[in-house]
């Protein structure tokens, strides 16, 4: 079975060309919001996450990270692909990547290859 990664955004056209294009080599999960990354972190094993900050809201790196502690969530690595380019905040608080949009989805999935944990 192939590795889960989980997409956070909320800009659908991007989130539906990570889908399409990091399809080919991972089973991949997609939501817009807080709730729904909590949901697939709560029940899911992923082996990392595709983040835009703010799809979560103002503080949406720290929400993320809260949820990758939960107790029903082991952590995973994150890659954070936003808009704004603020990496040393999103790397002091834990990415393992940070790439700034647009991003080609084979920049990502450079990325994903050198981190994403095996299923």
């Amino acid at each position: 079975m192939p590795r889960t990664i989980l997409i956070v955004d909320n800009d659908l056209p991007t989130l539906e060309l990570y889908q399409r294009e990091l399809g080919r080599e991972y089973r991949v999960l997609t939501c817009t919001d807080e709730r729904g990354a909590t949901e697939v972190l709560s029940s899911e094993k992923i082996s990392a996450v595709v983040l835009e900050p703010f799809a979560l809201g103002e503080n949406g790196w720290a929400r993320l990270a809260e949820m990758t502690r939960l107790p029903s969530a082991r952590p995973v690595p994150v890659v954070v692909c936003s808009t704004q380019d603020d990496r040393k905040r999103d790397l002091a608080m834990g990415a393992i990547a940070c790439l700034v949009k647009p991003v080609l989805p084979t920049t990502l999935l450079d990325a994903l290859r050198h981190i994403a944990r095996p299923a």
